[in-house]
């Protein structure tokens, strides 16, 4: 979500035109014949059960900075490891934008509803925006301080805002001075060759995400500009949403959270691995690896960074 133009500079927003279809929290049976279509297109796009052979994110955590999270959701028991509220409003997301993303990374393999990105990554939420999706950009810089303090690896940020702040500027280059990956939204401001990205994802020392359809082209509502790395499944999403229900989303947002699950991947699967001679120390690093598993790693440009990734080609190696 990002800032109304209208709004104060101290305003954060969700980023932009999120399209929203509602699913009623259902039971197991109703998930299950419905499983067909829930995120069916990403996950085949990237592949996901065959990486999920040699990585599933373990022992990786994930800050999502967000409207909270629904902590009672059955697709998220076990994933989330710490919340903060930096609201006033509690951590509990009647918004349903939080959940939304906290489930693209971390949703679990227990046969309720889909699987996230990375399913065995655990999750620190910071509730940063309102219920009605704004807040203040000082809040979001005090969410990357702590998330950095309680050891994020990844810090997710499907936010922005139209106005640059310098405490979200020290926050974030803080952040990353001390190795953690961060990974924000381009924002759905979508113009041909205008450079629309919100901050943080203007900083070109983070990894900038737009976001793409189920025919791996830019979608029309992505941010385009010179700070965009890649693009991510960002079309018709469903996820996990508040009071324990489901829903279908499109939007940068949804790219970013599938960019931050298939970091925790790569990083679980270098711990793991042992000693490298390319190791992954910092975001630059997680930068390169992910080039490695991008469409178009010898091309750039303002729409698209490098391209869908294409993970399975990446681990396959």
């Amino acid at each position: 979500m990002f800032v109304d133009p209208q709004a104060a500079a101290s305003a954060m927003r969700l980023p932009f035109h999120e399209v929203v279809e509602l699913v009623a929290a259902v039971g197991v049976d109703e998930i299950a014949l419905r499983q067909p279509e829930r995120l069916r297109w990403a996950e085949q796009l990237l592949r996901l059960p065959e990486v999920w052979r040699l990585t599933r994110g373990q022992g990786v955590r994930v800050a999502v900075l967000d409207t909270g999270v629904d902590p009672d959701h059955p697709d998220l028991q076990g994933a989330i490891e710490q919340t903060r509220d930096f609201t006033g409003e509690g951590i509990e997301d009647l918004n349903g934008h939080g959940t939304h993303c906290a489930g693209v990374v971390a949703a679990r393999a227990n046969e309720v509803g889909f699987v996230g990105t990375a399913p065995l990554s655990t999750l620190l939420i910071g509730k940063v925006l309102a219920n009605g999706g704004s807040g203040a950009i000082g809040a979001v810089a005090a969410a990357v301080d702590w998330a950095v303090g309680e050891g994020a690896d990844i810090i997710s940020m499907s936010l922005g805002s139209t106005t640059d702040s310098p405490d979200l500027y020290r926050a974030v280059h803080a952040a990353l001075a001390k190795g953690v990956i961060v990974v924000c939204a381009a924002g759905n401001t979508g113009e041909l060759f205008a450079n629309n990205i919100g901050f943080p994802g203007r900083y070109g020392s983070v990894i900038t995400v737009a976001a793409h359809d189920r025919f791996g082209q830019p979608s029309g509502f992505s941010s385009r500009g010179a700070s965009i790395d890649f693009m991510a499944p960002g079309s018709d999403i469903w996820s996990t949403y508040r009071q324990g229900g489901y829903a279908k989303l499109s939007g940068t947002s949804m790219a970013t959270p599938f960019v931050a699950g298939l970091a925790a991947l790569v990083l679980a699967r270098h711990r793991a691995a042992g000693s490298h001679a390319t190791p992954i120390r910092n975001c630059e690093d997680m930068r390169e690896h992910l080039i490695r598993m991008a469409a178009h790693p010898g091309h750039h440009d303002t729409a698209r960074g490098h391209g869908p990734l294409l993970p399975f080609a990446y681990f396959a190696r």
